[in-house]
């Protein structure tokens, strides 16, 4: 004799409700395409950005522009174009997979995937050749009082928690600090080749920016490696 129970539809209950879909197979589809737009970006990020960039260098060394013009890396062909928005759309791609896989609001991975790219297309194809001094001084200020806000708020957050949390937030602060100076000294490098008082002189060799640049990312990645540590 067949019972009721063997009559009733996969996922459906006597009473007629749905009952959920394996837990399973949604997330599991969620980290793949995840991790398959993270790992995308990276490919795109290191393979245009570092090896092309490099044999792109290589060219501009060497050759004049009217010479590059004749190459596949023409100023202005699909693969110097690939080249210059390489970090954009690798950075996207893999903002949007970080999201995604910690499920964070779908706000955010709307964000990175359409207000980033419309934030730096803008700027690059409309802005970048603009010189407004009034900007600077906006931009510098609010950078500055950004920095001594989260100065702030890391003082009192820190305060109240363990020593390895103490040490993880401290890799951060000095990467952040960093951060500030490699924007001060930005502002300061390339203001002064739009001030008449710095007229004819050389063009800055800005190592210090990138030095600082390169120390500010090295200390945040070192605060989160060490946020791993933390019992959850």
């Amino acid at each position: 004799m067949i019972s009721s129970e063997n009559l009733q539809p996969s996922g459906v209950t006597l009473t007629g409700n749905v009952s959920p879909p394996d837990s399973e197979t949604t997330p599991s589809m969620r980290q793949t395409i995840a991790k398959s737009l993270f790992w995308i970006g990276v490919v795109v990020a290191v393979g245009l950005a570092v090896f092309v960039g490099h044999i792109l260098v290589l060219n501009l060394r060497t050759l004049t522009m009217d010479e590059l013009s004749t190459t596949v890396f023409a100023e202005g062909g699909p693969l110097f174009i690939l080249w210059a928005l390489s970090v954009t759309i690798g950075s996207v791609l893999v903002g949007i997979g970080a999201t995604v896989y910690v499920k964070s609001l779908q706000a955010f991975a709307w964000f990175i995937g359409i207000a980033v790219p419309c934030v730096v297309i803008a700027m690059v194809m409309f802005w970048t050749r603009v010189y407004i001094p009034m900007l600077f001084g906006i931009g510098g200020s609010i950078t500055l009082l950004a920095f001594l806000a989260i100065a702030w708020i890391w003082m009192k957050k820190y305060a109240t928690l363990g020593k390895v949390e103490k040490i993880a937030g401290g890799y951060k602060l000095v990467g952040y600090i960093f951060w500030i100076n490699a924007t001060w000294f930005m502002c300061g490098e390339t203001g002064k080749l739009h001030l008449k008082a710095f007229e004819g002189s050389a063009v800055p060799s800005p190592i210090e920016i990138i030095v600082f640049l390169v120390l500010g990312w090295l200390f945040v990645l070192a605060g989160e490696y060490k946020s791993r540590q933390l019992p959850h």
